[in-house]
Formats: C-alpha cells, structure tokens, sequence
C-alpha cells in the first residue's frame, strides 16, 4: 500500500479534442416542454455546450483539484485510487471520509471541504475524498467484483494507509451505501455514519406504515414519482452498462446532456434551469470526459444491481440530513430498523447536498458529531 502526490494535468490536445467533438456535434429534433419531461431540453443544452466549448477554462479547475491536496493510493490489488487529502490547521481534528456516488465526484466536496477544515467551537476535520474505482482519476478495474462493499473495504485501506485508527464516515448516492458497508464492516474503527441520501424500504412486518406520519407519506411521493419517471437510466446502467458507453465516450454532447439532466431533476424540476451552477456540473462532466470514466463509472450499477448494500442493522450511531427535493425520503420509522439513529433532519434542497447547501450539511454533520461526544 503506497501512497504519492498526484497532479491533474489534461494535454492540451486533449481539449482541442474534445472542441472539435462539439463542433461535429448532429444534434437531434426535439419534442419537449419547459420542465424537460423528456429529457435534457435541446436549447439549454445547446446553450450549455457553447459555454463549454468557448468560455469554461478547464485548468481552472485542474488546479482546483491539485490546489486541495491531490494523491494516489495503491491498493492491495494493485488499483490505484486518486482521492483529496485536506487537513484542517486545528490540532486533534477529527477525520472524516466522504463518499461521493454518480453522476458525482469529488469535485462536488470543494465547497463544504474548507468549512469542515475550519474550527468551530473546538470541532474541525481532516477531510479525505476518494474517487471510487472507475471513477475521474481513479484506476478502472478489469475485472468484476467491485461494488459498493468492495469500495468500503478499500476506503478502510486507505484511512489505516492514512495512519487514522479511528474515523468518520459520510456519503450520499453511492456513497451512502458504501459508507453503509464501512460502518456494518468495521463498527470499532468507525465513529459515526453520517447519510444525505437515506435508502430505507419497508419493514417485513404485518403493518409496514405503522409509525409513518402523514407528511412522511406524502415525500414518499417523491420516491414514486422518480420510479415511474425518472429511474430508466438505472436499469439501463444495471443491466446494460456497455452499449451505453460507446456513445457517451464518444460524444461530449451526448456525455453532457446525460449528467446535466440529473442535476436538473434531482434538484428542482419544476424549473427551467440549473440550481447547481453550470460552471460547477461541466466541471463534473469535464472530470469524465477527460478520464474516459464515464462506462467504468456506470459498471457499479451492474455490481450494485438495486440497492448495493445489506438490510442488516447497523450499530454504529448513524445521522441523517434529508432534502425535500431528494429522490428517496423514507420515513424514519423505517431508518430505524436498519440504523441506529441519533440525529434526523429536514432541509431543503436536493441530491446533490454538498453542491447544493454546502453550509447546510456541514452545519448538519457537526450537529451530529456533537451528539456523538467523541
């Protein structure tokens, strides 16, 4: 287990690549509406690419990644596995591992990671953010094997590699189930479990909704209108990952109306526009396009299949921040067979939290820190 400073640096020919890509670009007709209900709305994209291809500075936020303490970690299986080391100035700060999930990476962390540094009341973090195994810089794995729990053993290499005997775990999407696994598999050296996306299905006994209040059922909604809408790129990226990948590695067009469309749906689509900045999703997409991570990064779905983690409960004391515009919003009652909660909590906002309110869940997760009294 090794680990070494690593520097993002995209050749320049890489960018004039992808340029001509989006010059090249045969765009389809369009039937649609103004809440994009059959998908990424053509002149809003059209518009986005522009400022893609003519005005957004990728080096800007190369720097940005390297500027945060940039690294490589090689695992006993010899994958490499880029993440952001971010010690906080404070003595005795508390490490925390956060887990981004898909279309995410760590670029989503850079907002909330200087708050975290920071001390408050005596309460600060080392902040670690890795990329997971087919992800941005990460290293694709060739072989199958690499799910959720694979990750979370991974993530635990490198903490120990790290030299933190102790630590905190936080994710949502993807991360919060492989930040699920980190707590079922190592419950002594995991201090808490703190989730922005809570997976919870109804309890197997003869009343499922006892318990469940009647606001609580109407953000269950929520969850069914995604299942009914907005829940095909699942299936596709479950069960046919590949066939996908040829196109958007592809085409950057075809790449940036795919992940643009869940930043406006997961958020708040009743609008015509981003709620998280443009400039920050094409950093995002920019992060995929120029590791050519984007089929890797769908291949978890397929390992996942539909929910990537146990039913098992968890003992380790858990938090949750939720927010109203997030995909899943299970009542508590259900949480509560499967975490051992502490802390529970409404906000608004949507999925992509960090992006999105990142004062909002850095103000969450030390509320849920204090309750630990570590």
């Amino acid at each position: 287990m090794t680990i070494r400073e690593f520097k993002v640096s995209v050749d320049e020919s890489k960018i004039d690549d992808l340029y001509k890509r989006i010059d090249l670009t045969r765009w389809p007709d369009e039937v649609n509406d103004e809440i994009w209900t059959l998908g990424t709305k053509k002149s809003f994209l059209k518009d986005a690419v522009q400022y893609w291809r003519n005005d957004f500075d990728w080096k800007i936020h190369e720097k940005q990644i390297n500027d945060f303490g940039s690294y490589k970690f090689k695992t006993k299986d010899d994958l490499e596995i880029h993440f952001i080391h971010s010690k906080s100035d404070s003595e005795n700060s508390i490490p925390i591992i956060i887990t981004h999930g898909w279309p995410g990476s760590i670029q989503e962390f850079f907002k909330i990671i200087p708050l975290l540094n920071k001390d408050k009341d005596g309460l600060s973090f080392d902040v670690v953010c890795p990329s997971m195994p087919g992800y941005g810089f990460s290293d694709k794995p060739s072989q199958k094997g690499y799910d959720s729990k694979k990750i979370a053993e991974i993530n635990h290499e490198l903490m120990t590699a790290l030299g933190y005997k102790k630590y905190l775990v936080q994710g949502g999407d993807w991360g919060s189930t492989v930040s699920k696994w980190s707590a079922e598999l190592f419950p002594n050296e995991v201090l808490g479990l703190h989730l922005n996306l809570v997976i919870a299905f109804p309890p197997e006994k003869d009343d499922p909704m006892e318990g469940v209040t009647d606001q609580e059922k109407v953000l269950l909604g929520r969850y069914a209108k995604y299942l009914e809408l907005g829940s095909g790129y699942f299936e596709i990226q479950r069960t046919k990952p590949q066939t996908l990948g040829y196109s958007l590695n592809d085409s950057p067009v075809g790449l940036a109306g795919w992940i643009i469309e869940k930043f406006h749906s997961w958020t708040d689509d009743e609008k015509d526009k981003l709620i998280v900045s443009l400039e920050d999703v094409l950093s995002i997409v920019s992060l995929y396009w120029f590791s050519e991570s984007i089929t890797s990064s769908m291949r978890l779905y397929n390992e996942n299949g539909r929910e990537g983690f146990s039913k098992s409960k968890v003992e380790v004391p858990t938090g949750c921040a939720l927010f109203k515009k997030e995909i899943m919003l299970p009542p508590k009652a259900w949480a509560e067979e499967i975490y051992n909660l502490i802390h529970w909590e409404h906000y608004d906002g949507g999925h992509f939290a960090a992006l999105e309110k990142p004062e909002t869940l850095e103000k969450d997760i030390r509320l849920f820190v204090q309750k630990l009294k570590i």
